[in-house]
Protein backbone atom coordinates (compact mmCIF):
# COMPACT_ATOMS: atom_id res chain seq x y z
CA UNK A 1 0.00 0.00 0.00
CA UNK A 2 2.67 2.27 0.78
CA UNK A 3 4.63 1.35 -2.95
CA UNK A 4 1.39 2.36 -4.16
CA UNK A 5 0.73 5.79 -2.43
CA UNK A 6 4.10 6.59 -3.20
CA UNK A 7 3.79 5.63 -6.99
CA UNK A 8 0.47 7.92 -7.00
CA UNK A 9 2.86 10.86 -5.78
CA UNK A 10 5.36 10.42 -8.01
CA UNK A 11 3.19 10.69 -10.70
CA UNK A 12 1.29 13.78 -9.33
CA UNK A 13 4.61 15.37 -8.89
CA UNK A 14 5.45 14.75 -12.38
CA UNK A 15 2.16 16.15 -13.89
CA UNK A 16 2.64 19.15 -11.76
CA UNK A 17 5.69 19.53 -13.59
CA UNK A 18 4.51 19.01 -16.86
CA UNK A 19 2.09 21.45 -16.70
CA UNK A 20 4.40 24.00 -14.81
CA UNK A 21 6.41 23.36 -17.87
CA UNK A 22 4.14 23.49 -20.57
CA UNK A 23 2.55 26.79 -18.94
CA UNK A 24 6.34 28.59 -18.98
CA UNK A 25 6.78 27.44 -22.61
CA UNK A 26 3.52 28.79 -23.82
CA UNK A 27 4.20 32.09 -21.91
CA UNK A 28 8.17 32.18 -22.89
CA UNK A 29 6.46 32.47 -26.67
CA UNK A 30 3.80 34.05 -26.77
CA UNK A 31 4.75 37.06 -24.73
CA UNK A 32 3.68 40.39 -25.75
CA UNK A 33 4.98 44.23 -24.97
CA UNK A 34 3.66 47.26 -25.91
CA UNK A 35 6.28 49.65 -27.05
CA UNK A 36 4.05 52.74 -28.62
CA UNK A 37 0.69 53.78 -29.11
CA UNK A 38 -0.16 55.67 -32.38
CA UNK A 39 -2.99 57.49 -33.40
CA UNK A 40 -3.49 59.43 -36.50
CA UNK A 41 -5.29 62.92 -36.95
CA UNK A 42 -6.59 64.91 -40.02
CA UNK A 43 -3.88 67.32 -41.78
CA UNK A 44 -4.79 71.36 -40.96
CA UNK A 45 -6.52 73.01 -44.07
CA UNK A 46 -3.84 73.68 -46.87
CA UNK A 47 -1.02 71.11 -45.44
CA UNK A 48 1.22 69.67 -48.21
CA UNK A 49 0.83 66.08 -46.46
CA UNK A 50 -2.26 63.57 -46.23
CA UNK A 51 -2.53 63.33 -42.57
CA UNK A 52 -0.73 63.18 -38.97
CA UNK A 53 0.92 60.18 -37.20
CA UNK A 54 1.37 60.60 -33.38
CA UNK A 55 3.85 57.95 -31.76
CA UNK A 56 3.99 57.26 -28.01
CA UNK A 57 6.82 54.92 -27.40
CA UNK A 58 6.05 53.63 -24.41
CA UNK A 59 8.86 52.65 -21.54
CA UNK A 60 8.04 49.61 -19.00
CA UNK A 61 4.12 50.01 -19.43
CA UNK A 62 4.44 53.61 -19.33
CA UNK A 63 3.99 56.27 -21.65
CA UNK A 64 7.42 58.19 -23.30
CA UNK A 65 8.43 60.60 -25.55
CA UNK A 66 5.26 61.83 -27.50
CA UNK A 67 6.06 63.02 -31.40
CA UNK A 68 4.41 63.82 -34.38
CA UNK A 69 4.96 63.49 -38.22
CA UNK A 70 3.04 64.05 -41.17
CA UNK A 71 2.56 61.90 -43.38
CA UNK A 72 1.11 60.74 -46.91
CA UNK A 73 -0.10 57.71 -48.44
CA UNK A 74 -2.91 54.91 -48.09
CA UNK A 75 -0.62 53.33 -44.56
CA UNK A 76 1.55 54.01 -42.60
CA UNK A 77 4.06 51.46 -41.11
CA UNK A 78 6.65 50.97 -37.80
CA UNK A 79 9.32 48.50 -37.40
CA UNK A 80 12.66 48.21 -35.74
CA UNK A 81 15.85 46.00 -35.51
CA UNK A 82 15.33 42.41 -33.61
CA UNK A 83 17.72 40.47 -31.72
CA UNK A 84 16.27 36.97 -31.41
CA UNK A 85 17.67 34.43 -28.37
CA UNK A 86 18.63 30.64 -29.30
CA UNK A 87 15.08 29.46 -27.68
CA UNK A 88 16.46 27.46 -24.54
CA UNK A 89 17.24 31.36 -23.35
CA UNK A 90 13.82 32.54 -24.62
CA UNK A 91 12.05 29.71 -22.60
CA UNK A 92 14.26 30.22 -19.57
CA UNK A 93 12.88 33.77 -19.66
CA UNK A 94 15.28 35.71 -22.02
CA UNK A 95 13.03 38.26 -23.83
CA UNK A 96 13.74 39.98 -27.47
CA UNK A 97 15.71 42.98 -27.75
CA UNK A 98 14.46 45.52 -29.92
CA UNK A 99 14.57 48.97 -30.78
CA UNK A 100 11.89 50.99 -32.86
CA UNK A 101 13.96 52.78 -35.63
CA UNK A 102 11.81 53.78 -38.75
CA UNK A 103 7.74 55.11 -39.50
CA UNK A 104 7.03 55.57 -43.08
CA UNK A 105 4.02 56.00 -45.50
CA UNK A 106 3.01 53.72 -47.77
CA UNK A 107 1.01 52.88 -50.75
CA UNK A 108 -1.69 49.73 -51.20
CA UNK A 109 -0.83 49.79 -55.24
CA UNK A 110 2.95 49.47 -55.81
CA UNK A 111 2.99 51.60 -59.34
CA UNK A 112 1.38 54.22 -57.08
CA UNK A 113 4.56 53.46 -54.75
CA UNK A 114 7.18 54.34 -57.36
CA UNK A 115 5.47 57.58 -58.38
CA UNK A 116 3.94 59.17 -55.47
CA UNK A 117 6.02 60.58 -53.03
CA UNK A 118 6.50 59.05 -49.56
CA UNK A 119 7.62 59.63 -45.89
CA UNK A 120 10.17 58.49 -43.34
CA UNK A 121 11.23 59.32 -40.15
CA UNK A 122 13.28 57.66 -38.32
CA UNK A 123 12.51 57.12 -34.47
CA UNK A 124 14.97 57.32 -31.62
CA UNK A 125 17.95 57.87 -33.96
CA UNK A 126 17.59 55.22 -36.10
CA UNK A 127 19.43 51.97 -36.37
CA UNK A 128 22.64 52.78 -34.39
CA UNK A 129 26.32 51.32 -35.20
CA UNK A 130 25.61 48.62 -32.25
CA UNK A 131 22.52 47.38 -34.33
CA UNK A 132 24.79 47.34 -37.75
CA UNK A 133 27.26 45.78 -35.92
CA UNK A 134 24.66 42.90 -34.55
CA UNK A 135 23.47 42.46 -37.78
CA UNK A 136 27.12 41.59 -39.17
CA UNK A 137 28.31 39.42 -36.65
CA UNK A 138 25.33 38.70 -34.44
CA UNK A 139 24.47 35.13 -35.48
CA UNK A 140 28.13 34.40 -35.12
CA UNK A 141 27.54 34.98 -30.71
CA UNK A 142 26.44 31.11 -29.19
CA UNK A 143 23.41 32.43 -27.56
CA UNK A 144 22.08 34.61 -30.85
CA UNK A 145 19.18 33.29 -32.73
CA UNK A 146 18.76 35.82 -35.13
CA UNK A 147 19.37 40.01 -35.99
CA UNK A 148 17.24 40.99 -38.28
CA UNK A 149 14.66 43.83 -39.25
CA UNK A 150 10.95 44.01 -38.79
CA UNK A 151 8.04 45.94 -39.86
CA UNK A 152 4.00 46.22 -39.57
CA UNK A 153 1.38 48.50 -41.68
CA UNK A 154 -1.85 49.45 -40.93
CA UNK A 155 -4.35 51.62 -43.24
CA UNK A 156 -4.89 54.81 -41.96
CA UNK A 157 -7.84 55.58 -40.35
CA UNK A 158 -8.23 58.93 -38.76
CA UNK A 159 -8.82 59.22 -35.05
CA UNK A 160 -8.09 55.65 -34.14
CA UNK A 161 -5.43 54.47 -31.95
CA UNK A 162 -3.35 51.62 -32.58
CA UNK A 163 -1.03 49.42 -29.84
CA UNK A 164 2.23 48.37 -31.34
CA UNK A 165 3.60 45.41 -30.13
CA UNK A 166 6.61 43.24 -29.55
CA UNK A 167 6.60 39.60 -29.31
CA UNK A 168 9.18 36.62 -29.51
CA UNK A 169 9.04 36.90 -33.30
CA UNK A 170 8.93 40.74 -34.48
CA UNK A 171 6.66 43.53 -34.15
CA UNK A 172 2.75 43.67 -34.36
CA UNK A 173 -0.51 46.26 -34.59
CA UNK A 174 -3.51 46.10 -33.32
CA UNK A 175 -6.42 48.57 -32.67
CA UNK A 176 -6.89 49.94 -29.55
CA UNK A 177 -10.53 50.25 -29.05
CA UNK A 178 -11.92 52.70 -25.95
CA UNK A 179 -13.67 51.19 -23.26
CA UNK A 180 -17.52 51.62 -23.77
CA UNK A 181 -17.35 51.37 -27.24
Amino acid sequence: MKLLARLLLLLVVILGLSVAVSLRTFRAFTEEELVAVVRCETAPAGATYGFLVEVTQMRAGEPGRREKFPMVGDQWTIGGDLLKWKPWLTWLGAKPCHKLTRLSSRYLQAERERSLPRTAYDLNGGTSAFWRWLYRWGVLLPFVDAVYGNASHVPVRIGARWGVYVTHSGYFIRSLRERGR
